[in-house]
Protein backbone atom coordinates (compact mmCIF):
# COMPACT_ATOMS: atom_id res chain seq x y z
CA UNK A 1 0.00 0.00 0.00
CA UNK A 2 1.77 3.23 -1.08
CA UNK A 3 2.42 5.59 2.28
CA UNK A 4 1.32 9.65 1.70
CA UNK A 5 2.22 12.17 4.34
CA UNK A 6 -0.06 14.51 5.93
CA UNK A 7 -0.04 18.16 4.79
CA UNK A 8 -1.08 19.46 8.62
CA UNK A 9 1.04 17.06 11.22
CA UNK A 10 3.69 15.28 8.45
CA UNK A 11 2.58 12.40 9.62
CA UNK A 12 3.13 9.36 7.29
CA UNK A 13 0.57 6.15 6.89
CA UNK A 14 -1.09 4.42 3.96
CA UNK A 15 -2.73 6.48 1.42
CA UNK A 16 -6.21 5.19 2.18
CA UNK A 17 -6.11 6.70 5.74
CA UNK A 18 -6.29 10.33 3.86
CA UNK A 19 -8.50 12.45 2.26
CA UNK A 20 -7.24 13.98 -0.68
CA UNK A 21 -7.35 17.67 -1.47
CA UNK A 22 -7.22 18.63 -5.06
CA UNK A 23 -5.91 21.63 -7.11
CA UNK A 24 -7.61 22.24 -10.10
CA UNK A 25 -7.56 25.52 -12.11
CA UNK A 26 -5.77 26.85 -9.17
CA UNK A 27 -7.81 26.26 -6.51
CA UNK A 28 -7.43 23.39 -3.73
CA UNK A 29 -11.02 21.10 -3.29
CA UNK A 30 -11.97 18.24 -1.67
CA UNK A 31 -13.66 16.07 -3.81
CA UNK A 32 -15.08 12.91 -3.26
CA UNK A 33 -14.31 9.64 -6.79
CA UNK A 34 -11.96 10.47 -9.21
CA UNK A 35 -9.62 13.36 -8.71
CA UNK A 36 -7.36 15.22 -11.51
CA UNK A 37 -4.26 17.00 -10.57
CA UNK A 38 -1.99 17.72 -8.08
CA UNK A 39 -3.04 16.39 -4.73
CA UNK A 40 -2.29 17.27 -0.88
CA UNK A 41 -3.58 14.58 1.96
CA UNK A 42 -4.71 15.16 5.18
CA UNK A 43 -5.78 12.20 7.88
CA UNK A 44 -8.89 11.24 7.57
CA UNK A 45 -9.53 10.34 11.20
CA UNK A 46 -7.87 12.98 13.07
CA UNK A 47 -9.87 16.20 13.83
CA UNK A 48 -6.90 18.41 14.71
CA UNK A 49 -5.26 17.93 11.05
CA UNK A 50 -8.59 19.99 9.82
CA UNK A 51 -7.87 23.24 12.02
CA UNK A 52 -7.17 25.75 9.76
CA UNK A 53 -3.75 27.21 11.36
CA UNK A 54 -2.43 23.56 10.58
CA UNK A 55 -3.43 23.99 7.29
CA UNK A 56 -2.10 27.34 6.15
CA UNK A 57 1.49 25.80 5.42
CA UNK A 58 -0.04 23.95 2.56
CA UNK A 59 -3.04 25.96 1.90
CA UNK A 60 -2.20 29.29 2.53
CA UNK A 61 -4.97 31.67 1.80
CA UNK A 62 -7.30 28.79 1.13
CA UNK A 63 -6.59 27.01 4.40
CA UNK A 64 -10.07 28.37 6.34
CA UNK A 65 -12.19 27.06 2.65
CA UNK A 66 -9.91 24.14 2.98
CA UNK A 67 -10.44 23.68 7.30
CA UNK A 68 -14.48 24.16 6.17
CA UNK A 69 -14.83 21.44 3.28
CA UNK A 70 -13.12 18.84 5.40
CA UNK A 71 -15.47 19.20 8.71
CA UNK A 72 -18.01 18.64 5.51
CA UNK A 73 -16.67 16.16 4.14
CA UNK A 74 -16.67 14.35 7.70
CA UNK A 75 -20.34 14.30 7.63
CA UNK A 76 -20.94 13.44 4.31
CA UNK A 77 -17.82 11.41 2.85
CA UNK A 78 -19.56 10.79 -0.51
CA UNK A 79 -20.61 14.32 -1.26
CA UNK A 80 -18.74 16.48 -3.72
CA UNK A 81 -18.15 20.26 -2.10
CA UNK A 82 -17.75 21.23 -5.93
CA UNK A 83 -18.75 20.75 -9.52
CA UNK A 84 -16.98 17.77 -11.01
CA UNK A 85 -14.06 17.95 -13.01
CA UNK A 86 -14.97 18.37 -16.80
CA UNK A 87 -11.73 16.48 -17.90
CA UNK A 88 -12.81 13.43 -15.81
CA UNK A 89 -15.07 10.87 -17.73
CA UNK A 90 -17.22 8.32 -15.44
CA UNK A 91 -17.40 6.47 -18.56
CA UNK A 92 -13.80 5.68 -18.79
CA UNK A 93 -12.66 2.57 -17.62
CA UNK A 94 -9.29 1.87 -17.08
CA UNK A 95 -8.15 -1.72 -17.97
Amino acid sequence: MPQRTCAACRRKRPQSEFVRVTRVDGKWDVRAGNRVGRGAYVCADTPECWQEKRLRRAFRAQAAEIAEQLQNHRKDPNQNHSAPDARVSPEVSHV
